[in-house]
């Protein structure tokens, strides 16, 4: 892995209350930074600094163990705020806020005192289950090899997935310290790439059952009613919002482009066709139809938990259905706004 660039970032307020209207704060300056994200391959040491000052790493940890204690809808906002930005960098805070925030409510007292206690760590990894893990005293042995680990650049912590039980019926996810982790880079992509989700391994090793947790069917032992919705819930809000951000930031780069009113020759400049006109009501209508389907149906099952329920299976469902509808919506909005900024 190159060096980190090491200019630090300027300008971006700190210190607001309200986490959406941080990461709003910040987006001069991860824009700024985007150019050097991407050369680099992963989240640039300043870059870092400037999410964690921020405390973004953390908004999803719970309050009694220095976290920001959010509710889904404010992670939904934070993540289509930073993408908005810069789709790389809000795609790596994403998988590390919604990783280490699941982890902090659900994993043991013991476990927590080292991620959280004297400095709060940033969690990254791969959770399906691709490794291999066998009973041991005190314990399991894990190892494995794993792909897309996005975050893992600068988390202290990585981790795995693999089947436990007599009959692999149980998904764990097993933690262990970056510097038993070996990196394989594998990362050769057309977009996202600053994203830094590279391959890695876990090479054979003792993992204390204190540092795993239960991927699916695990109950919060702390932690805001948020922690209540499960890894799958909060990883659809993290994905719906990466989603939201990108297009938001192609519609904001075409209005660029029209605005500075270029033509062709004896043709009406395309802010004022009436094909364009059409097309750009469609598609901007459909994705803000999308995006308010997908605040409604996080907005519902936070609501679930907030009143002690858990979120119904029909919940589950439409998180589903409202994640995989603004990617597709999202893709459309992107491409339409790709081929309308053309001459």
């Amino acid at each position: 892995m190159p060096s980190s660039p090491t200019e630090p970032l300027t300008g971006a307020p700190l210190g607001i209350a309200d986490p959406v209207e941080r990461a709003r704060s910040l987006a001069p300056a991860v824009r700024s930074a985007a150019a050097a994200v991407e050369a680099y391959g992963t989240m640039t040491d300043d870059v870092v600094k400037l999410l964690s000052d921020a405390e973004l790493f953390w908004l999803l940890v719970p309050a009694e163990l220095g976290g920001g204690n959010a509710d889904i809808l404010q992670a939904l906002a934070v993540t289509e705020e930073v993408c908005a930005a810069d789709g790389s960098i809000g795609w790596s805070l994403m998988a590390n806020m919604s990783v280490t925030g699941f982890c902090g409510g659900h994993c043991s007292d013991t476990a927590v005192e080292t991620l959280f206690g004297s400095d709060k760590s940033i969690i990254a990894g791969m959770f399906a289950p691709m490794g291999r893990i066998v009973e041991a005293d005190g314990g399991y042995t894990a190892t494995g090899r794993f792909q897309f680990g996005s975050g893992t650049g600068h988390a202290n912590w990585i981790g795995g997935g693999a089947n436990a039980g007599r009959d692999g019926e149980i998904q764990l996810i097993f933690l262990v310290p970056r510097e038993r982790v070996e990196f394989l880079g594998n990362w050769d992509v057309l977009g996202l790439i600053g994203t830094g989700s590279y391959d890695y391994a876990i090479p054979e090793q003792f993992v204390p059952r204190d540092f795993t947790v239960k991927r699916v069917g695990a109950v919060p032992l702390r932690g805001q009613p948020a922690q209540h919705l499960g890894l799958q819930i909060i990883g659809s809000s993290g994905h719906a919002g990466v989603a939201m951000g990108i297009a938001r930031r192609a519609f904001e780069e075409l209005q660029a482009v029209l605005a500075a009113g270029k033509a062709r020759a004896g043709v009406p400049p395309i802010i004022q066709q009436q094909h364009f006109q059409h097309e750009f009501a469609t598609v901007e209508g459909r994705f803000r139809a999308a995006r308010a389907f997908c605040y409604e149906v996080f907005g519902d099952a936070q609501q679930a938990v907030d009143r002690g329920a858990a979120a119904s299976e029909l919940q589950y469902q439409r998180v589903r259905q409202a994640s995989t509808l603004i990617t597709r919506v999202a893709l459309d909005a992107v491409e339409f706004c790709y081929s309308w900024s053309g001459s």
